[in-house]
């Protein structure tokens, strides 16, 4: 398990090696119809589109589909909750987490 570092802003953009895999990572935030903003991510694994305007939910694995080539999952954790992330959380309250392969399997299943 690994903590993806991220800044409290509302959009950034960052690179990261993750089991030997070149990621760019971009996030970038929205407003609802309620006023709400929700936080998106666009990926993109050795500069190559994997996923774009993915929601950005707590304790939802990013990416969905394993086909997409990334060897494990990012995860967003709430630290003080379960609510979805917000970008003045971010890095704080609101933990961006990469989990292994092995890891993510332990997490689907419930033992991690």
């Amino acid at each position: 398990m690994q903590t993806i570092p991220l800044q409290t802003t509302a959009n950034q953009t960052l690179q990261v090696i993750l089991e030997g895999q070149n990621l760019s990572l971009r996030f970038y935030s929205r407003p609802l119809s309620d006023g709400i903003d929700r936080l998106y991510c666009d990926m993109a694994l050795e500069q190559q589109a994997i996923c774009r305007g993915c929601p950005c939910l707590d304790g939802v694995c990013m990416p969905l589909y394993d086909y997409l080539g990334l060897a494990g999952k990012l995860l967003f954790v709430d630290m003080e909750g379960d609510a979805d992330p917000h970008w003045s959380g971010l890095g704080s309250r609101w933990r961006l987490i990469y989990l292994t392969p092995e890891e993510s399997t332990a997490y689907k299943r419930g033992t991690i």
